[in-house]
């Protein structure tokens, strides 16, 4: 039974804690100690209280002061309010991982200031890993532990003060939110998964943590459509939730776009708009540099509405759009 991983095997602190009646270890990171406990309604993770993240021109500068200067972000500002779900959009080069990076306290601004609920990111300290969860690109190759439960629980078993009661609830929660089923997966290898349920034990594990804002680097390269289809719903339930913030880069934001509040696009470090998927297309749609960088659905859409068919800015999933398509295309009074 997978709870004998905390009550059996003595390298695990909780069960040191619990069986060997040694001192406590102490949190190597202050942030990430248990918070109180709370209501968990149909086994989700709900953080303390919803942040919000506001940007202050933000300047990232790399090697500053030497001949391999190079500017990655330059005047960057804006503000995720709590619940939000971001799209960041760019081509190669165009900042998006120094974005994320700043965002989750890993590089600190060269200029200008990320405050999480008012107070400097710089300021935060380690509890900040406690605000800002991020999920790099393929985490799946950061998996390293020798089951799924120990991989899950790792921070909690070692950064926490989290007691064995606590650790069982909230691994149980996150994997029942990623559609993971834990009685099953426990003690099974991760390396033994499926490319799809590898991301969602990476996920979890950030997850466990209970972060405020969740910032997810290219979260669909290398899965099949099904995998695809199956993030999306986890996207869509911490969506409904309402408790997190959620930050999604992405090359390919189409399967992304229905669930999005707002949507940037940055440019060779500078953000060239920020808005609803629909805003930013009318802002950036009949700039031929900025057009091949918007998602086919907004492309699309804004097509159709500049040629006189009447489309909803926000209609971006395939089915209710392809819907809306062929009725307006088979009725005479569609366009107008």
């Amino acid at each position: 039974m997978w709870r004998g991983q905390l009550l059996h095997r003595s390298r695990d602190p909780v069960s040191r804690l619990k069986h060997g009646g040694k001192k406590r270890e102490e949190s190597l990171i202050r942030g990430t100690v248990c918070p109180r406990r709370r209501d968990h309604t149909h086994h989700r993770v709900k953080g303390t209280s919803p942040v919000e993240i506001r940007v202050e021109n933000l300047q990232y500068v790399y090697n500053e002061g030497t001949p391999l200067e190079r500017k990655a972000l330059d005047g960057i500002t804006f503000t995720l309010s709590p619940g939000t779900i971001l799209g960041v959009l760019g081509g190669t080069g165009s900042g998006k991982t120094t974005l994320i990076r700043n965002l989750g306290g890993l590089l600190e601004p060269t200029r200008g200031r990320v405050l999480i609920d008012g107070v400097d990111a710089r300021n935060h300290g380690p509890g900040l890993k406690r605000n800002v969860g991020v999920a790099f690109q393929r985490p799946e190759r950061q998996l390293f532990e020798e089951t799924v439960f120990k991989d899950i629980s790792f921070v909690l078993r070692h950064f926490s003060d989290c007691d064995e009661a606590e650790i069982l609830r909230r691994v149980r929660a996150v994997s029942d939110l990623m559609g993971l089923n834990i009685d099953e997966m426990a003690d099974r290898s991760p390396l033994a998964l499926s490319d799809g349920e590898k991301r969602k034990v990476a996920i979890a594990g950030i997850l466990v943590n209970d972060p405020e804002t969740l910032i997810l680097d290219e979260p669909a390269v290398g899965l099949d459509p099904p995998s695809v289809a199956e993030l999306i719903a986890v996207i869509e339930d911490l969506k409904a939730s309402g408790d997190r913030s959620v930050v999604i880069v992405s090359h390919e934001m189409d399967c992304f776009l229905p669930l999005l509040d707002l949507m940037m696009v940055l440019d060779r470090g500078r953000m060239a708009a920020i808005g609803s998927p629909g805003e930013v297309s009318d802002a950036l749609a009949d700039d031929p540099a900025m057009r091949d960088l918007l998602p086919a659905a907004c492309l699309l859409v804004h097509d159709l509405q500049k040629a006189g068919y009447a489309i909803p800015s926000d209609l971006f999933a395939v089915p209710a759009l392809t819907d809306r398509i062929a009725r307006l295309l088979g009725s005479p009074g569609g366009c107008h």
